[in-house]
């Protein structure tokens, strides 16, 4: 789960909470754990699944549900302005750094990160310039906005979302790559595939297509949940998918890029 997710979810989590009149001695009770156990789970420490399901359950809430509110909450949030959307897109590390502040003081980010003094300065001093960060009366340094402002639809979002997708491309490719030859040998599928199609439906059979994908994912989700919980760790894998779908008109001039998978066919 990327850190900019994380913090999406917990943001709604810790809404949720908010808005049931929860505290975090209620959810310590709840999961059996102690109240900085809890903190460290809204703040620095990595959401894993089973946590995740384990929010869901007690504030009555689906994975979907909780997608819908991430999607809400994103429409309604601010917006960085065009000039630290510009700076972030060109210096990507400091939008990585200013996630991380909304979890982790300058201190702890330094040690996970292990950057020099010099390098934290420099961090700072670009996000001060900013007006993306402020240093409280007890001089502790913290993000301006409240919860961190949607990435936008512009070049922002596009420099975050193009590198999201790159990376998990790249994944794959030192993944599976050396291997694909050698699974068609022994036809096991089931262990790791790539696959890549185009066909001409309706829109109605896209539509109950897609539904039906995201009902058997969120169930793989609370399978895969179950499991994290009661499975010795020396048992599991991590299961990795990298999924896109989209609909397009027929004549649209982006699936010439489809016709040449393989390569192209061109004048000798």
């Amino acid at each position: 789960m990327s850190d900019f997710k994380s913090q999406q979810i917990k943001n709604v989590l810790k809404d949720l909470l908010k808005k049931k009149k929860m505290t975090y001695e209620d959810v310590a009770e709840e999961f059996q754990c102690s109240v900085p156990t809890v903190k460290r789970i809204l703040g620095p420490e990595e959401l894993s699944l089973s946590r995740l399901l384990q929010f869901c359950e007690l504030l009555d809430v689906t994975l979907s549900e909780v997608e819908v509110l991430i999607n809400s909450e994103a429409k309604e949030r601010e917006e960085f302005t065009e000039a630290q959307q510009l700076f972030l897109a060109k210096n990507r590390s400091f939008l990585s750094y200013l996630i991380s502040l909304y979890n982790m003081s300058p201190s702890e980010i330094a040690a996970k990160h292990k950057l020099t003094q010099r390098s934290t300065d420099k961090y700072l001093i670009g996000l001060e310039k900013l007006e993306l960060i402020r240093v409280t009366g007890k001089q502790r340094v913290k993000p301006r906005y409240k919860q961190l402002p949607s990435l936008g639809h512009g070049v922002l979002a596009k420099a975050y979302y193009e590198n999201f997708m790159k990376c998990g491309t790249q994944f794959f490719i030192q993944n599976i790559g050396d291997s694909l030859y050698a699974q068609s040998q022994s036809q096991d599928t089931t262990k790791r595939g790539f696959a890549l199609n185009s066909f001409k439906v309706t829109p109605e059979s896209y539509k109950a297509y897609v539904e039906e994908n995201l009902k058997a994912q969120a169930a793989f989700l609370r399978l895969a949940g179950y499991e994290e919980k009661s499975q010795p760790p020396g048992k599991l894998m991590t299961a990795v998918f990298i999924e896109a779908w989209t609909l397009v008109e027929n004549d649209n001039k982006n699936l010439e890029l489809l016709s040449k998978s393989f390569s192209e066919v061109t004048n000798l």
